[in-house]
């Protein structure tokens, strides 16, 4: 590239709002005939006109025939000659790619244009030591066991036919059929086959429950209800009858757990409840340690990382959540917005501590950390693809060991306080 720029002249820092670094740059006729001059030469060796073959297209005919992209040559010539004199002099760390801005272009006479940088956040890490955090800790009671067991239960539950003789009651799921009428007419696609109504809980329709209390297999009852803003008259029909059976606490069920006695269920379910306990208090402590190093570390994030971050989150949580709560894009991305900044403020400010600390992850951890993967891996397929994704990854993985080797740091130099919950 021919054309030359420097600071003072041509390039100046026109604004900063934390990590966004704003640069005007002026590029003058003579520089900007250079320019023009580099860029149609460019084109010439692309275009192509009739009775020209490409690379034999007259310049002036490609000035002509093609303003449009002779402007947006001549602008990466002088964006790409601009960008090494910003990062030199005012070395800058961007993150993103540079966006051009606010691009005003005279042929021939002038040429200005805007170049806006994103920058890792800067600091000096500070509130991290000796920072004071609660375990709350949970002691699991016989009653939290025994209603574990119960819900278990609960949820193997199973309905059997009803004796023949039976009248519902509040204790019987009743299987019903029911027509809705209006005026004494029947209205159209109304009509419910095959309905299971738990008679011990409220109904869709008003009053269904009632009315079906009392009756056996094979019987009607009619009653009115309101539907909407109407008052309409139903027909209902109990079909079958039928009873929950909540599994016993007995030998069956104890050899579909596993075990062999009801201590040793106890046993088991107050470990599997001891270990969710324990998992949600460290959860719980780690919150707080995070919130105590955002709190002592304010940052001006990237706005573009955040909105990436933000999209990501997004994408994770569409594949998680049912389609029918998903909530508009925009609206989610808002919402997700804090998480967000959230995780890029503790990534950056662990990265400052752990430069602070010199903590590194070796080439040797590196390789335990795969080994660990492989012997996940079953077939040398996997395993070939597994290395070859970690290879790729390679220094994702490494930062993030960082991070949680960093984080153990912080962790460790805690003082953290027991307190039973």
């Amino acid at each position: 590239m021919n054309i030359t720029l420097g600071f003072n002249d041509k390039i100046k820092k026109i604004k900063q709002e934390g990590c966004v670094h704003v640069y005007a740059v002026n590029v003058d006729q003579k520089s900007l005939e250079e320019a023009s001059q580099e860029a149609l030469v460019r084109l010439q060796s692309v275009v192509s006109l009739p009775g020209f073959r490409v690379g034999k297209v007259p310049l002036a005919m490609i000035k002509a025939q093609f303003p449009s992209m002779v402007k947006d040559e001549v602008l990466d010539i002088a964006a790409k000659s601009a960008l090494p004199e910003i990062l030199k002099e005012s070395k800058l760390n961007p993150v993103v790619s540079p966006l051009l801005k606010n691009v005003s272009y005279e042929p021939a006479k002038a040429l200005y244009f805007e170049i806006q940088f994103e920058c890792s956040p800067t600091l000096e890490p500070k509130g991290y030591e000796k920072i004071a955090a609660t375990r709350k800790v949970h002691k699991i009671t016989d009653a939290e066991v025994d209603k574990y067991i119960t819900q278990v239960r609960e949820y193997n539950a199973y309905l059997k036919p009803a004796d023949e003789s039976e009248a519902a009651t509040k204790d019987h799921f009743a299987i019903v059929d029911y027509d809705m009428l209006e005026n004494g007419v029947p209205v159209a696609d109304a009509a419910v086959k095959g309905e299971i109504v738990d008679l011990s809980s409220p109904q869709t329709v008003a009053g269904l429950a009632e009315a079906v209390t009392g009756a056996k297999k094979g019987e009607s009852r009619e009653f009115d209800a309101p539907f909407g803003d109407k008052k309409m008259h139903f027909k209902v029909t109990v079909m079958e009858l039928k009873r929950k059976v909540v599994p016993e606490l007995d030998e069956n069920f104890l050899k579909e757990a596993g075990v062999k006695t009801v201590e040793e269920l106890k046993g088991n379910v107050r470990k599997l409840l001891e270990q969710g306990s324990s998992e949600k208090t460290e959860k719980d402590m780690l919150g707080q340690i995070e919130d105590a190093l955002i709190k002592s570390n304010p940052l001006t994030l990237p706005p573009t990382l955040v909105k990436e971050e933000a999209q990501e989150l997004l994408e994770l949580f569409k594949k998680r959540a049912p389609v029918e709560q998903h909530l508009p894009d925009e609206s989610l991305l808002e919402r997700l917005k804090p998480v967000a900044e959230r995780n890029l403020s503790l990534t950056y400010i662990l990265h400052h501590i752990a430069k602070k600390e010199k903590i590194e992850a070796t080439d040797a951890e590196l390789d335990a950390e795969l080994e660990k993967v492989m012997a996940r891996l079953n077939t040398e397929e996997e395993k070939k693809k597994g290395r070859e994704l970690f290879e790729k990854r390679k220094e994702y993985i490494r930062a993030s060991m960082v991070e949680s080797k960093t984080m153990t740091l912080v962790k460790d130099r805690a003082v953290i306080k027991e307190e039973q919950n």
